[in-house]
């Protein structure tokens, strides 16, 4: 396999995930939609995209090639997985493993949007995902040769099976394995013992609260959430995002705060997978998780983590109506940071 190595750490990410087309919709109440409410809603022009799509793309913006980028998934042999293919192979992924089912349609996703910009989503489970079997993920592994200059990235919308395939593969290859785990198969999560086979765990606060068990203030919840994933795997990290509040991340040395970017905010769907996408992207370039010390704000100190790179990409992603924010990317990156005054070390972004 001819990867592109350029400076950076890893060689290869090689993702799964959903691979899909989303539908927005704003509502004008502030009240959660009940279970036998109907309401009346206004359909958004705004371009929406399955996990897996958004955090490699954030990735490859960033990386320029540096990193191969290899998705692996499924869509429908359709209208929209054509254009998804396309449009993941010009942001510079390599769609070699990206399967076309003649039997299912693309993935389908519904976000619904309150007007404080926070949802929820829904995904159609009888989707082209479901040809992506712990078969297919071996057999794709295989051939992408994965080592220990690999990111494997697991990610949720195709089946729990292959996930937990991908990640045991991953783990036995010596990659470094990063974990997306959905609140709703938490518990699968958990029972599977997959913490066991994953160095970096990315979660929300829902999220991090069903894998932990009960509801905590963020810092605390980091906290709380690390030492029982501890006590699985000595050497998982963990990062937790937390909206409007920033992000923990939690290595056996430091729980550290990362403040958000200030930002003019337009949309937060997709924002937790553009944080990692960028962070991944730091990692490949060889970013440690960590900067050391915290910031009372976002760039008071020098940037230097891949934590702050994720940061940078989420915050410049809200700004966007679509949860792929197309402005998003190294130059503008690097122009933001001049902008707002800030200063990075020379191996941040490169």
């Amino acid at each position: 396999m001819d990867d592109s190595m350029g400076n950076a750490k890893y060689n290869k990410i090689v993702g799964t995930g959903g691979i899909g087309k989303g539908m927005l919709f704003h509502s004008d109440e502030m009240t959660t939609l009940g279970r036998s409410e109907s309401r009346l809603v206004r359909l958004s022009g705004a371009k929406d995209y399955c996990k897996q799509h958004i955090v490699l793309h954030y990735a490859a913006a960033l990386l320029r090639g540096q990193t191969a980028i290899y998705p692996i998934g499924y869509v429908g042999c359709d209208e929209i997985g054509h254009k998804l293919i396309d449009k993941m192979e010009r942001s510079g992924m390599n769609v070699r493993f990206v399967g076309k089912s003649e039997t299912e349609s693309t993935m389908l996703s519904i976000c619904l949007q309150y007007p404080d910009k926070e949802g929820c989503n829904f995904t159609a489970k009888n989707n082209a995902a479901l040809h992506v079997t712990p078969e297919y993920i071996k057999n794709c592994m295989e051939c992408l040769d994965i080592d220990e200059n690999t990111i494997v990235a697991v990610i949720p919308e195709v089946p729990v099976e292959s996930r937990l395939a991908m990640l045991a593969y991953g783990k036995e290859k010596g990659a470094y394995c990063v974990l997306s785990v959905p609140t709703a198969e938490a518990g699968e999560f958990i029972r599977q013992k997959a913490f066991s086979s994953c160095d970096l765990l990315a979660v929300n606060e829902e999220e991090a609260a069903a894998i932990l068990g009960e509801e905590l203030e963020q810092k605390e919840l980091a906290e709380r959430l690390y030492l029982k994933l501890v006590k699985e795997n000595p050497n998982i990290e963990l990062l937790l995002t937390c909206g409007k509040k920033g992000a923990y991340s939690v290595t056996r040395s430091l729980i550290e705060h990362i403040p958000p970017l200030s930002s003019r905010t337009v949309n937060t769907t997709g924002a937790g997978d553009a944080f990692l996408g960028g962070t991944l992207a730091g990692i490949a370039m060889g970013l440690t998780l960590q900067k050391g010390r915290e910031d009372a704000v976002f760039g008071e100190t020098k940037l230097s983590s891949a934590a702050e790179l994720g940061t940078l990409c989420a915050g410049m992603a809200v700004e966007s109506e679509d949860s792929i924010a197309s402005h998003v990317g190294y130059e503008t990156v690097c122009q933001k940071i001049s902008d707002e005054g800030m200063e990075s070390e020379a191996w941040f972004i490169r």
